[in-house]
């Protein structure tokens, strides 16, 4: 079966004991879209990631990444469908006693294309150079990774992801722990990918200013259930953060960018 989509989802359900973890009757994404996945912690957003990396081994349900069905293909078919998408996580690495440079932790993202353990060859590392160069890190490419600041780094895992050269892009709250700066600089990288590289991005988070110009669609999770889907103008109202996070806050919008404070809203 194949679809006209980058995301299919159908029937997924993930549970730990008798508790669902995630509970998704339908839920798609299409080719050349950028949407965010948005939630309070615990909604479930992470968790879906894994379904879509062949991570989560408690996965019910059909589930299609880029035409391929996830949980059928065997060990080395997840390794194939794994090419294919671009992951940042969360989380940066732990630190190591014997820390990589930036560009041996880029270099890292070609090993899937070159195999495990092929040698990569000039064209590969002219394309780890290339996605150095262009995220701004040829200042700090010699460095140790765990040497660099947190922005940094996050950029070198962009880096790493985007060597895949993926069709489809996951950012799983690309910004956390980043200061204001460095925040905005993310948003930046993100939606200059979007525009330039052709993909499809699917970007986890909870703060809407994260949410970048050309993101179209929020989904929203609460208690691993789709509570709302839809482009950001409908989804993103004052009664949905007031069920999500709390009363007294307001969506604030200015042009294309997204905000939440306290008080009533004043948008430009």
């Amino acid at each position: 079966m194949t679809f006209q989509a980058a995301i299919h989802a159908e029937n997924l359900r993930v549970h730990y004991g008798k508790r669902d973890i995630l509970n998704l009757p339908l839920l798609s994404v299409p080719v050349g879209q950028m949407a965010a996945l948005l939630g309070p912690n615990g909604a479930g957003k992470s968790t879906f990631l894994r379904c879509l990396l062949g991570m989560e081994h408690r996965m019910q349900g059909d589930v299609y990444v880029q035409g391929k069905r996830v949980g059928s293909v065997g060990a080395g078919g997840i390794a194939r469908l794994r090419r294919g998408i671009g992951y940042v996580p969360q989380q940066l690495p732990a630190h190591s006693e014997m820390p990589l440079t930036v560009r041996e932790v880029v270099a890292i993202g070609r090993t899937g294309i070159a195999g495990l353990f092929g040698p990569l060859r000039g064209k590969d590392w002219r394309i780890v150079d290339e996605w150095i160069a262009r995220l701004g890190l040829c200042d700090v490419s010699a460095r140790g990774f765990n040497r660099i600041s947190g922005g940094q780094q996050r950029k070198a895992l962009i880096a790493k992801a985007m060597v895949q050269q993926p069709g489809l892009l996951l950012l799983d709250e690309p910004t956390a722990n980043l200061d204001l700066g460095w925040r905005e600089r993310m948003i930046e990288v993100i939606e200059d990918l979007y525009q330039s590289a052709g993909l499809t991005v699917v970007l986890v988070c909870h703060e809407l200013e994260v949410l970048p110009p050309s993101c179209q669609r929020v989904i929203v999770l609460q208690d691993g259930r789709l509570l709302e889907d839809g482009p950001c103008a409908d989804v993103l109202r004052d009664d949905l953060i007031t069920s999500l996070y709390g009363a007294g806050l307001s969506v604030i919008r200015n042009g294309r960018r997204w905000a939440v404070a306290p008080g009533e809203a004043v948008n430009a």
